[in-house]
């Protein structure tokens, strides 16, 4: 291998002192690689004479081009970026408009949703409640809720958001509730809740799409007054019945414990079936099952329905509020 830190210049067509045994023919071939990588160039008035180039001035020569056309290609993206955001006010004027016509908009994927969702939450001025039922939210979408949920908290709007009881064990939730309850944010917890709903204003709501095996990804963005006023009825009532919620504290999931067996316990005693009481708990599979032992083995019970049967003779069905 030819060693260029021994390279003082190569005449053309010559030998070089201190240099590998080389035939002429190999060196030649040497050269012409070392050429074409820019390590060797020819001296200055001296096109006979080769001399060494710096590795580092090398790849600015052969680079250069290649980083011309990719900073070409940048410029060119954000042109047609720039032209098809130009769009953009066009289309929410449409969406608005469509909105007017049929009281909603069908926003198909996740993307459109939160791109949606972050841009009402730029224009809420005066609060936004949120259901979410099931357990514990993903991690990812906390993160990109976080700084959004914090922006319209310091702007002075009131944030209030409803979780099932099952949500307080996850500790991702538990971190997001802690860090925004000290924004200001409001949360409590209930042991059902009807389906996903966003409204902002108390004019504009968001509510998930139903493919026909299941929850679709998109979402239904709807302005109708009446139904927007419906569902501010729906959360007014679940919220005055629902168990402050303030994050990661170790009593937050037992505060709710007896609530959340009442309502296990009922659902043994209409017969339903371990599948259907963990979700509308809200749970895993697994967690529901070892709740559903607990309360067997607590009333001596052979059977599940057995159990809420007895459960429910006991009392333990019953609220504090209820009489005896």
């Amino acid at each position: 291998m030819l060693d260029l830190g021994r390279i003082a210049a190569i005449p053309d067509g010559e030998f070089v002192s201190g240099l590998p045994d080389l035939a002429a023919g190999e060196l030649e071939h040497a050269a012409e690689v070392l050429l074409a990588l820019r390590l060797l160039r020819p001296a200055p008035g001296r096109p006979d004479l080769l001399i060494p180039t710096s590795p580092e001035a090398a790849a600015a020569e052969a680079l250069g081009p290649l980083e011309a056309r990719i900073a070409e290609a940048s410029r060119h993206a954000q042109a047609v970026r720039d032209e098809l955001q130009a769009l953009m006010p066009r289309y929410r004027s449409s969406l608005r408009e469509r909105g007017r016509q049929a009281g909603g908009d069908r926003l198909p994927d996740l993307r459109t949703v939160s791109a949606m969702l972050t841009e009402e939450a730029a224009r809420c001025r005066e609060e936004v409640f949120t259901i979410q039922p099931g357990g514990g939210r993903q991690p990812g979408r906390l993160a990109e809720a976080v700084s959004r949920d914090l922006a319209m908290l310091q702007r002075g709007v009131r944030m209030r958001t409803l979780y099932q009881h099952s949500a307080r064990s996850n500790l991702a939730t538990q971190g997001y509730v802690e860090t925004l309850t000290a924004g200001g944010a409001e949360y409590r917890t209930a042991p059902e809740l009807p389906d996903r709903a966003v409204v902002f204003d108390r004019s504009v709501a968001f509510l998930p799409t139903r493919a026909e095996d299941g929850t679709g990804d998109g979402a239904v963005l709807v302005r109708d007054p009446d139904i927007v006023a419906y569902l501010c009825r729906v959360f007014d009532q679940l919220w005055a019945t629902a168990t402050p919620f303030r994050g990661s504290t170790e009593a937050a999931y037992r505060e709710v414990g007896d609530n959340l067996r009442r309502a296990l316990v009922g659902m043994l005693a209409e017969g339903a079936k371990d599948e259907v009481i963990a979700r509308r708990l809200g749970m895993s599979l697994r967690t529901c099952r070892r709740h559903i032992a607990e309360v067997l083995l607590a009333v001596g019970a052979e059977s599940r329905f057995q159990g809420g049967v007895l459960a429910e003779r006991a009392g333990l069905t019953r609220t504090d509020a209820e009489p005896n």
